[in-house]
């Protein structure tokens, strides 16, 4: 009988996040006794290990466990690098560009499992360990930005600032590697489903109303009533008549903050006076919020204070990180009461901006969701009401509701997930069925046959109908070559920050 679960040597903030994000069973380790094959499904090194524990390990390994390691652990060669692409044939073909803009350590002990990635396995007796040449921790803990262009199938390209790291990619690359630790021991993946009732996605559609005309915002919630979707807006609140008028008036929609001023600070004290304001102006309206955006999708450490200091149940900034799924930021030495979720972060407008068509625009929209329906990633788009084209929204919506994707607010999507940590999932393994000990989600169950979502106490996988995924890679040659362009795009990212 085999525990389906991991066990982590020093748990580090930023290794927490996601396995958090993935649902995966974990507890941690001390290494400082043996351990058995049975005991854990596999294990996770974050830091260097003394004598006796590196025994432990080797032990554990000789007798057919598996790990995951990483390179700046061991001996390695200190590799700077911008971005890395997975090997078109390899097991990380689906994750594509990864961001790390910094250095990588290669350690080059076994047998390669990406070259591009510079991923190893290596045989240790009857088991295996999987090194990564990141140091996750900091990789994922890291809040640059930088202006990035982002994936479309034309020349010029849309762009935005954004988080500096590939936070997602660095997520499915653990998670594809603890797959495979899992399988190459014949031992099924589990962990917990990311959205209710087994949905293969969510859609979600944010709104961002800065400088919106009261004509506008009305035009776009009747297009959100036609569709049927509930959208999640977030207003300026410098206006009196607009907020009693037109947001608290909005039937089967949500309503949160954007700010008053339509800044963002670096120091708390600013920020916390233009919250204060705004959520002044929200009451006077009689409009409660749970949920904050802020301006330019910036985010910094004192923003985020700012931010849980109100009791705000979730934000959603794409400079701390974009297309992937929601976590609670580590600010200040422990981690926020305030859910982060993260989008997709080019809008209508960047696609402008990078003179898409009408039509391209539309197709774009289209592309990114036909991709996350099949890598099962939430889909959040948003608008300012003020960039117009609600007939390309009707579109979408359309495109959405004939796809019969699950809609949710952002409070919605905030509160399942906060209800899905809570989950836990104890199981074992034994003669090719899963035990578990109580079913309060569901689960993806993975095999090297496929993959399954199921909510069931038991489940003998001889009787599963494995589903396999056929994600197509794409030419990301052209997304980091400089262009001119993103000079200009600073220059007036910066004009519009000019008061900070």
């Amino acid at each position: 009988m085999n525990n389906i679960k991991i066990g982590v040597f020093q748990l580090e903030p930023g290794w927490e996040i996601i396995l958090q994000q993935e649902g995966i069973p974990f507890e941690q380790i001390s290494l400082e006794k043996p351990i058995s094959v049975e005991q854990y499904s596999t294990i996770i090194l974050t830091e260097k290990l003394t004598k006796i524990q590196t025994q432990v390990v080797n032990e554990y390994l000789q007798s057919g466990g598996s790990a995951l390691f990483l390179a700046k652990n061991l001996k390695h060669k200190v590799c700077p690098k911008r971005y890395l692409i997975s090997n078109k044939n390899s097991l990380f073909a689906s994750v594509g560009l990864v961001d790390v803009n910094g250095k990588i350590f290669i350690s080059k002990r076994g047998e390669l499992l990406d070259e591009n990635l510079q991923i190893y396995s290596e045989k240790i007796g009857k088991g295996l360990r999987v090194i990564l040449p990141f140091d996750v921790n900091r990789l994922i803990l890291n809040i640059d930005s930088k202006r990035k262009k982002f994936y479309a199938d034309r020349q010029e390209l849309p762009s935005e600032i954004v988080a500096n790291i590939s936070k997602n990619k660095i997520r499915q690359i653990v998670r594809i590697s603890l797959e495979f630790l899992h399988h190459c021991r014949d031992l099924p993946f589990v962990q917990k489903w990311y959205y209710p009732n087994g949905e293969k996605n969510i859609f979600i559609f944010r709104v961002d109303t800065d400088f919106c005309s009261a004509e506008n915002a009305k035009k776009l919630h009747q297009i959100c009533q036609e569709n049927e979707i509930r959208g999640s807006w977030f207003v300026d609140t410098t206006s009196d008549d607009k907020l009693a008028n037109v947001y608290a008036k909005m039937k089967n929609q949500e309503i949160g903050l954007h700010c008053f001023r339509h800044l963002v600070f670096k120091d708390y004290q600013q920020n916390f006076d233009d919250f204060k304001k705004g959520i002044s102006q929200l009451k006077k309206a009689e409009i409660k919020s749970t949920g904050y955006v802020a301006p330019f999708g910036d985010w910094n450490e004192n923003l985020g204070k700012v931010i849980a200091d109100f009791g705000f149940q979730y934000s959603s900034e794409f400079t701390l990180n974009y297309d992937d799924f929601p976590f609670f930021p580590f600010v200040d030495g422990t981690f926020s009461k305030t859910l982060q979720i993260p989008i997709y972060p080019i809008s209508m407008g960047r696609l402008h901006r990078s003179h898409f068509s009408e039509t391209e625009k539309l197709t774009h929209y289209k592309q990114v969701i036909l991709e996350k329906t099949i890598t099962n990633e939430p889909i959040i788009l948003y608008h300012h009401p003020e960039q117009l084209r609600f007939e390309l929204w009707h579109e979408i919506f359309t495109f959405i509701n004939e796809n019969k994707i699950h809609k949710m607010t952002m409070n919605e999507f905030a509160n399942w997930w906060k209800k899905r940590d809570n989950f836990e999932i104890n199981c074992h393994f034994e003669n090719n069925k899963i035990f578990f000990d109580k079913t309060e989600c569901y689960v993806r169950i993975s095999t090297k046959n496929g993959e399954k979502i199921i909510s069931q106490k038991s489940i003998n996988l001889d009787e599963i109908n494995w589903q396999k995924k056929n994600i197509k890679s794409k030419d990301f040659s052209e997304m980091r070559k400089f262009s001119w362009r993103e000079i200009l795009y600073n220059y007036e990212s910066k004009r519009a920050r000019k008061y900070l």
